[in-house]
């Protein structure tokens, strides 16, 4: 992906050093690396797409950010008064910007990102569920399936695709027992900020939680990024998932009713994020690369083919944690770790509410071929249905549009 002339693999090369080293990423933040988008926007496009998409209230980010006339300035550190200054085109100039018109599905690199593990771990991640002793579900498992089937689509029309997992083994080389010293100091440090001492078992519990949470939700992410960044090396990455709905009853399972999709991209970075010196680094990073331009398009006709293939309803955020991206029903920016530290567009999808009484019943008819009778529609298995629909939205997707 080129975007306002910049080629992206400079930026990917510079970008090896935020790797991760254990539990979570290198904290050093090196901010040269915004220095070839100097003079590339003008202060109105810089202010429009940081409250339309990456920051949507000024006093989230009043205290980081100060735009002025001709500059930018990003505070680099929250402990110095040390400032980044971006400098802006002047307004009326025409800043380049390299087209992907004449690009194809051929040769296009697509990373698919099966979310989650599945196998031996689903119970530890919380995404597994059984109703009435049938068929365990475990999203690591269907989304796993669901890329495979994706794959084959994709590369039929010549797109490189790259599976980020290709079984349900975790992409990390770390275990929950590496992170038993993080855990524990992490276990320390919330006694003394509650001043409470916990139960021996309920300290021990926390501790075998927070190794967990350290092994399969920050570790094996950033695992996942380096190995797209820096070998994989996509134009885009797909990132798969079933949605799911808090359960009425934690401790007896039932059916909810209510069944929906959404379609992410990166956005809507809150005041604590942006007050963090990497998440702020790596919003202004994304903002300077554009890749909210791709994610947007792609994300339109995704949603497009989830509504049409599907006819499930968009789900629509109400809290402060999302924001509305362009006017298709159903796209979300929201700032998640996966779609921060993926240096490319990325699309996050959440179609199906597995724990729904439709949804869990179309996953238990299982990977048949053809059209069957679900919930009164003839419809292909949940796993085809949901691999069309993407394959379709990605068809439908600037830069292929014109092919």
């Amino acid at each position: 992906m080129v975007f306002w002339g910049l080629k992206l693999c400079v930026f990917l090369f510079a970008f090896s050093t935020f790797k991760a080293t254990g539990s979570a990423s290198n904290k050093i933040v090196d901010w040269s690396l915004l220095d070839p988008f100097q003079n590339k926007l003008t202060k109105e496009e810089f202010t429009q797409v940081l409250g339309n998409v990456y920051c949507p209230r000024s006093s989230w980010f009043k205290n980081w950010i100060e735009v002025k006339e001709d500059i930018a300035r990003i505070r680099k550190s929250s402990n110095s008064d040390d400032w980044y200054d971006l400098s802006f085109i002047s307004k009326g100039k025409k800043r380049d910007k390299n087209s992907d018109s004449n690009l194809t599905l051929s040769g296009y690199r697509i990373a698919l990102d099966p979310g989650h593990i599945g196998g031996m771990y689903s119970q530890m991640e919380g995404r597994h569920f059984s109703i009435d002793g049938k068929l365990t579900i475990k999203e690591g498992d269907i989304t796993l399936k669901v890329a495979k089937v994706l794959r084959k689509k994709l590369q039929e029309r010549g797109a490189v695709v790259s599976l980020v997992r290709s079984d349900n083994d975790p992409v990390t080389e770390k275990r929950p027992k590496d992170f038993l010293k993080e855990a524990e100091d992490w276990m320390i440090n919330r006694e003394k900020l509650i001043n409470k001492k916990y139960p021996d078992k309920e300290r021990e519990d926390f501790i075998k939680k927070k190794k967990d949470v350290l092994f399969y939700r920050v570790s094996e992410i950033y695992a996942r990024a380096q190995l797209i960044n820096e070998k994989i090396k996509p134009d885009l990455v797909i990132c798969l998932h079933l949605n799911a709905a808090p359960w009425d009853d934690p401790d007896h399972f039932s059916l909810v009713t209510r069944n929906d999709y959404h379609v992410l991209v990166n956005g809507c970075y809150m005041g604590g994020e942006v007050a963090d010196d990497k998440q702020r680094f790596e919003m202004i990073f994304r903002l300077l690369n554009g890749w909210h331009e791709t994610e947007k398009i792609f994300a339109e006709n995704i949603s497009k083919s989830f509504s049409k293939m599907t006819g499930l309803p968009a789900f629509a955020y109400k809290g402060p944690n999302a924001v509305k991206v362009g006017n298709v029903e159903g796209v979300w920016g929201r700032n998640l770790l996966a779609n921060r530290i993926y240096l490319c567009p990325v699309i996050f999808l959440e179609p199906y509410v597995a724990n729904s009484v439709n949804a869990y019943k179309h996953i238990l008819m299982g990977d048949y071929t053809g059209r069957k009778m679900v919930s009164g529609k003839l419809r292909t298995s949940l796993v085809e249905e949901y691999a069309e629909s993407v394959f379709l939205g990605i068809q439908d997707s600037y830069p292929f549009k014109n092919k």
